[in-house]
């Protein structure tokens, strides 16, 4: 069991996950901008090999986690049971919000069971044990709800698709030539030998 958890540890993946859970708490705690915290840990990275650098795929999680924070937090809060967000430890907070945005907004799909399971890893390793249960639920119905977002966007897609390519009828074009030929043939049909019309001399 260790060697297995060993080896999902030390993916990259895995590593700009717990990298960008750590600025998500650090940030929360100092009251700071997150993004701007990356940034000035990014660029001491490539100063110093002191520093640790900070990978892109970090830098995508807290600025996503970060443009779209009151989104996440109302969709985490609304699938909590018997928690308040406010009540739950930073380090919680943070992995739940990285997690819920790679879910519903990265923007390539991940797989779903695999940021759960990281998720899970991150709090095992960074908060408590007793996390697990209520981290690992709340992602697996954010989940749920990113697959029918998903598919919802795909059937209007498709749909989109299918009316682009069906071929149109113009009513209203239809419409005007009809009019238009039906009075060309009634003034063609006048002719000045007729009773009644004006005569051309």
């Amino acid at each position: 069991m260790s060697e297995d958890f060993d080896h999902r540890r030390r993916g990259s993946r895995y590593r700009a996950r717990r990298r960008a859970v750590s600025l998500l708490f650090e940030a929360e705690l100092r009251d700071a901008d997150v993004v701007g915290l990356a940034e000035e840990r990014r660029q001491m990275g490539e100063q110093s090999q002191e520093f640790h650098d900070v990978a892109p795929y970090t830098m995508e999680i807290v600025t996503g986690v970060a443009e779209r924070l009151d989104r996440l937090d109302s969709m985490i809060a609304e699938n909590l049971r018997d928690w308040t967000l406010e009540r739950l430890p930073a380090v919680d907070r943070a992995v739940l919000r990285a997690g819920a945005w790679e879910l519903l907004f990265a923007p390539t799909e991940v797989d779903s069971a695999i940021v759960i399971d990281q998720s899970v890893l991150l709090v095992a390793d960074l908060s408590a044990e007793k996390s697990v249960p209520y981290v690992n639920a709340v992602l697996d119905r954010v989940a749920g709800l990113a697959e029918h977002i998903r598919a919802a966007e795909k059937a209007v897609s498709s749909l989109e698709a299918s009316a682009s390519d069906s071929p149109t009828t113009d009513a209203s074009a239809s419409t005007d030539s009809d009019v238009s030929d039906s009075a060309t043939s009634d003034v063609s049909e006048t002719t000045p030998d007729e009773p009644g019309a004006p005569s051309a001399g």
